[in-house]
C-alpha cells in the first residue's frame, strides 16, 4: 500500500512539474523567419491568421522583431507590429528573451522546446498564458508537433491552443 501511495505521489509530482527552459539557444541559429503553428489566446492577435515572426539579429543577442499576420483571412489586410528582443543570459544564448513593443511594454519569454536543426520551437511565458508553437515552414511535421504537445500535456489545457491557418506559400513575408 505504501508503495502504491509513493508511486501515485511521484507520478503526480512529475506530471505537474513545470517546463524547463533550454540551457542554450544560439542567437544566430534562432534568428530568421518563424511561422506560427498554434498559440494561446492573446488580444493583440485576436483576428490574426497566417501569423509569422521574424527575428533579425543585430548584435550578439539582440534582435529586431517583425510580427505579421492577415486580418481575419489569408490574403486579407496585412497587420504588422514590430519590437525588439534581447537575450538575458550569457553571450549568444537567447533561451530567455525580453521582448519589447512600443518602447515600454517588455515581457520575458522562454524557449522550452527546440528541434536540434532549429526547425520547430515552443516559446512561452513562465505561466504558459502566452505560448507559441512555431515552425520554419508554414506547415509543421506531425511528429514534431506531437513532441511539443507531449511536452505540454499535463502542464496546460491543450484545448486552449488555437491552431493558426497558414498560407502554404508564406507569401506575406
Amino acid at each position: 500500500m505504501k508503495n502504491l501511495l509513493l508511486l501515485t505521489l511521484l507520478t503526480s509530482f512529475i506530471y505537474a512539474s513545470p517546463l524547463q527552459v533550454l540551457p542554450f539557444v544560439s542567437a544566430q541559429k534562432f534568428s530568421g523567419l518563424w511561422y506560427e503553428i498554434a498559440r494561446t489566446y492573446n488580444s493583440f492577435q485576436d483576428k490574426c491568421v497566417g501569423s509569422s515572426v521574424e527575428y533579425i539579429l543585430n548584435e550578439q543577442n539582440e534582435y529586431e522583431v517583425y510580427n505579421r499576420c492577415f486580418d481575419t483571412k489569408i490574403g486579407g489586410k496585412l497587420i504588422e507590429f514590430n519590437g525588439s528582443a534581447e537575450g538575458v543570459q550569457e553571450k549568444e544564448n537567447v533561451a530567455k528573451l525580453d521582448m519589447t513593443y512600443f518602447w515600454i511594454f517588455t515581457k520575458r519569454y522562454e524557449i522550452y522546446y527546440l528541434e536540434e536543426d532549429y526547425s520547430a520551437a515552443l516559446v512561452a511565458d513562465k505561466e504558459l498564458d502566452q505560448l507559441w508553437i512555431m515552425s520554419r515552414t508554414p506547415r509543421i511535421d506531425d511528429a514534431k508537433l506531437q513532441n511539443i504537445l507531449a511536452l505540454l500535456e499535463g502542464k496546460m489545457d491543450l484545448q486552449r491552443l488555437i491552431y493558426t491557418p497558414q498560407d502554404t506559400q508564406g507569401r506575406y513575408k
